[in-house]
C-alpha cells in the first residue's frame, strides 16, 4: 500500500519528464531536469519507506509506546542532567532520538525497532535555556543535558511537580506555636525523610538534648 502522495508525486514525474522531451531551450531543459532528479530522489525515499512499512506489517511486528517515568538525575553549576538508562541503544542511532525543549519543558522521543519510548516532563522545576539544551546517546544510556536558565542555581527537584509536594508537606512553624513544638516537627520530618545516617545523627541528637533536659539545661540549645 503506497503511503499518502506517493501516486501524485509519480504523476508529477511523469509529467516532468514529458515536459522535458519537448523543451527546447537549454536553460528550459535544465531547470525540468533539475527538478525531475528531485522528484525521483523524492519518489526513491517514499517507494523505500513504504516497502518497510508493508514488511514489517507483514513479519507481524507491532510496535507499542511507553512512557519513561524512571531516570537518574544530577546537576552542575549550569546544567540539569538526566540519565535515561534503555535497553537496545545499540540497535538505534543519534538519527533516532528526537527532542523538544522549551523555557519549562522537555519531550524526548526515542525510536526502537519495536517500540518507542518517550520522556515528557510538562513543568521543570526551574527554568532552562531551550536552545542550549541537548541529549547525547552513550552506550547504555541516553542523557538529556537541560541548560539552566540561572547558572549556579541548585534545583532541589526536577520537576514542577515534585516541588510543590515537599513543599506542601514541609512542617511550618506557626507564629503562635511553641518554638519547641515547631523544631521537633522540623526534626520529625528530617527523619522520616533521611537516610540512615540522617536518623542516627537525629536520634543521637534527640538522646541527648533528653539528658540535658534532665539536667535542667536548654534541651534546645544544640538546635
Amino acid at each position: 500500500m503506497s503511503q499518502p502522495g506517493l501516486e501524485e508525486l509519480r504523476q508529477d514525474l511523469e509529467e516532468y519528464e514529458e515536459l522535458h522531451k519537448t523543451a527546447k531551450r537549454p536553460r528550459v531543459q535544465e531547470t525540468i531536469l533539475k527538478e525531475v532528479d528531485r522528484l525521483k530522489k523524492e519518489v526513491k525515499q517514499l517507494e523505500a519507506k513504504a516497502a518497510a512499512h508493508e514488511s514489517k506489517a507483514a513479519s507481524g511486528t507491532v510496535g507499542y509506546e511507553e512512557n519513561i517515568i524512571n531516570y537518574a538525575w544530577d546537576q552542575s553549576d549550569k546544567f540539569m542532567k538526566l540519565y535515561l538508562t534503555l535497553t537496545d541503544l545499540n540497535k538505534i542511532t543519534d538519527e533516532n532520538i528526537v527532542s523538544n525543549f522549551t523555557d519549562k519543558s522537555v519531550t524526548v522521543r526515542i525510536q526502537f525497532p519495536n517500540r518507542v519510548s518517550t520522556l515528557h516532563i510538562a513543568r521543570l522545576c526551574e527554568d532552562i535555556i531551550p536552545k542550549e539544551s541537548y541529549c547525547k546517546k552513550k552506550s547504555d544510556y541516553v542523557l538529556v543535558m537541560l541548560k539552566k536558565n540561572e547558572v549556579g542555581k541548585t534545583w532541589p527537584w526536577v520537576t514542577e511537580r515534585e516541588k510543590k509536594v515537599k513543599e506542601k508537606n514541609k512542617p511550618k512553624l506557626e507564629d503562635n506555636d511553641d518554638p519547641s513544638i515547631g523544631i521537633t516537627k522540623l526534626l520529625k520530618n528530617m527523619y522520616d525523610e533521611g537516610d540512615d545516617d540522617m536518623k542516627r545523627t537525629i536520634s543521637k541528637a534527640y538522646y541527648e538534648s533528653q539528658m540535658k533536659q534532665g539536667r535542667g539545661a536548654d534541651p534546645l540549645a544544640d538546635f
